[in-house]
């Protein structure tokens, strides 16, 4: 489509800057590591610096709700607050735009494996808990939405500064453990949803980091899936499987059950349904089995 793909040291202010020269609106997503905020830090400074005049970040449903004696225990949650904080101080009014989500359908090729071996689909979430999903693809179609919109209009001051991309319905596990039921061949009644800990859940995804299965992505577009959606095991580190269980702490207490039409509004159609994904991608599904 015309673009240029630019890797970068994102401790290195200048090729930061050279990236961003003439750029009219910066897109971050905050890096999986433990010098995230330094990162994110330094590429706000480097578009401000450009003369950039839109600057926005993909965020966490639920970071807003992190209390004072959490932020330790929840680091990588709370790190994602700071970071909106410091984008809004950079980048004030209506030249910022923050778009939280919540998990992505795709988590749950991740999770095949246990839950074939289990019998059960198994998070670090309370059993009452209810929070949403959306399909990665949609996320990404409704971020280039927003910016083919704007970038043929004069300024970006018609954006909302705050979208929530979620489903227009959220689910307990235990909802989403028999619509998961179909991909690996279990009656409804059968499959179960069961909460894990945390160490189970530290042992269990960094397992998939060697696992055959999530070595490579698929080479065409299978079901509903495009290549770029599979989850890739070695992207899977310590800081991301940390940030993940954080975020179901976050759902645990509640503060994740949001439900917006931003979603909808920005894609224009219907989210993708949980439920039809399962039945869409049922054969990919089974090659995590």
């Amino acid at each position: 489509m015309g673009g240029e793909i630019m890797q970068v040291n994102y401790q290195d202010e200048n090729k930061l800057r050279q990236a961003m020269k003439n750029a009219r609106c910066v897109f971050l997503i905050p890096e999986n590591s433990s010098q995230r905020m330094k990162e994110a830090e330094n590429v706000i400074k480097a578009a401000k610096q450009e003369n950039v005049e839109h600057m926005a970040m993909k965020s966490m449903i639920g970071v807003e709700h992190i209390k004072q004696q959490d932020r330790e225990r929840l680091r990588h949650m709370h790190e994602y607050h700071q970071i909106e904080q410091k984008l809004k101080q950079e980048f004030k009014g209506e030249k910022h735009c923050v778009i939280r989500t919540p998990i992505n359908n795709q988590l749950f090729y991740l999770m095949t494996p246990m839950a074939e071996e289990k019998q059960a689909l198994c998070l670090p979430v309370k059993k009452d808990a209810k929070f949403g999903c959306v399909d990665l693809r949609d996320v990404v179609d409704a971020i280039a939405n927003l910016v083919r919109e704007k970038m043929g209009q004069p300024s970006f001051a018609s954006q909302k500064q705050m979208y929530q991309f979620t489903p227009p319905q959220n689910f307990k596990g235990e909802e989403i453990a028999r619509g998961m039921a179909m991909v690996v061949d279990k009656s409804p009644e059968e499959f179960k949803f069961q909460q894990i800990d945390k160490k189970e859940w530290q042992k269990y995804m960094r397992e998939r980091r060697e696992d055959h299965r999530f070595k490579e992505r698929p080479q065409e577009e299978q079901g509903t899936e495009k290549p770029y959606t599979m989850p890739i095991g070695r992207y899977f580190n310590d800081d991301l499987v940390e940030m993940l269980y954080e975020w179901f702490e976050l759902a645990s207490q509640g503060h994740a059950d949001v439900t917006t039409k931003d979603l909808q509004e920005v894609l224009q159609h219907e989210p993708r349904d949980l439920q039809e994904y399962f039945k869409s991608n049922r054969d990919q599904f089974r090659r995590f089995r």
